[in-house]
């Protein structure tokens, strides 16, 4: 991997479930998700807790835009627990028709099962990239990242969400800090309840560690810009449903005004972005340390 591209992806999927984008714990990490498979091409991806699959299918959707070859594979009971709450059959229905209509093409298994029980589904050192997002307790978290290593490729990388939430009985944090200091070669983005990025192989983290920073800046920014989309869906869909015609009257110019102000706040955003990725700086910022210093050598 010579360069990572920063990518601007069109997400097939994300307003097919009502509001569930706009929820979902995950939705600030969609573009991350989207450059990590399309820049490291993966052949496996495993992902412990899909809930809505708004994160799983940010992946398939790299891989079907990117014509990759990826297998992919969803863990989930789907019925819920102590952090995610308890949820019925709408669910599962929901993420197997998105399958469906989407991502039928690629190779996408939605596995029914424990973490626990999944596990023998797989072979040692068969997985490139694991995302665990089951029960957010240390133990749990923890049960997760040790059952699940010796499944990981030598070049492998595992995701962590939650990194930032330190309460309700989360301690995804407290492995994340343990984790860090034992392989010295994870990077954390803070914003949308934290992701930890953490990469088994030397040779993946001395080309992946020096993008940090420009990592927590520009996907900050994709964040901010997907909470500003989800607004202004939100003020459309007030404006076109609402059954009081008084107040939609009453409403209407302030409404206007609100979804001008998105709409100019989100066509600015993107602008930023562009010049960021067309920068000469944001590039050199992103390229390995050695590649970086043999061209400032240069200038």
């Amino acid at each position: 991997m010579s360069e990572w591209r920063y990518l601007r992806p069109n997400f097939e999927y994300q307003y097919t479930i009502k509001n569930s984008s706009k929820l979902s714990a995950w939705v600030g990490h969609i573009n991350f998700g989207y450059d990590l498979v399309a820049n490291t091409k993966p052949k496996m991806i495993v992902e412990l807790g899909t809930h809505w699959g708004v994160s799983f299918f940010s992946f398939c959707q790299a891989v079907k835009d990117r014509h990759l070859d990826s297998k992919l594979y969803a863990v989930d009971t789907w019925q819920g627990e102590e952090h995610a709450g308890e949820y019925g059959e709408k669910v599962i229905q929901t993420v197997t028709g998105i399958r469906e209509v989407y991502f039928k093409s690629l190779h996408v298994e939605l596995l029914r099962k424990t973490f626990d029980e999944a596990k023998n589904d797989f072979e040692d050192q068969s997985i490139d990239l694991l995302h665990i997002d089951g029960l957010h307790t240390y133990e749990a978290v923890k049960h997760d990242f040790e059952n699940w290593l010796p499944k990981m490729t030598k070049t492998g990388i595992i995701l962590f969400h939650d990194t930032a939430e330190k309460e309700r009985g989360f301690g995804v944090y407290r492995l994340w800090e343990e984790l860090s200091k034992r392989f010295g070669q994870g990077i954390e983005l803070p914003h949308c309840h934290g992701l930890g990025i953490l990469c088994l192989d030397k040779r993946t983290w001395a080309a992946l560690e020096p993008m940090k920073s420009a990592w927590q800046a520009y996907y900050a920014l994709c964040y901010e810009k997907e909470l500003l989309a989800a607004e202004l869906a939100s003020a459309i869909f007030s404006k076109n449903e609402a059954e009081d015609r008084a107040r939609l009257i009453e409403e209407n110019a302030r409404l206007d005004r609100e979804i001008s102000l998105a709409r100019a706040r989100i066509d600015k955003l993107g602008a930023i972005l562009d010049a960021i990725g067309r920068s000469k700086s944001y590039r050199l910022l992103c390229l390995p340390g050695a590649l970086r210093s043999a061209m400032r050598g240069r200038a």
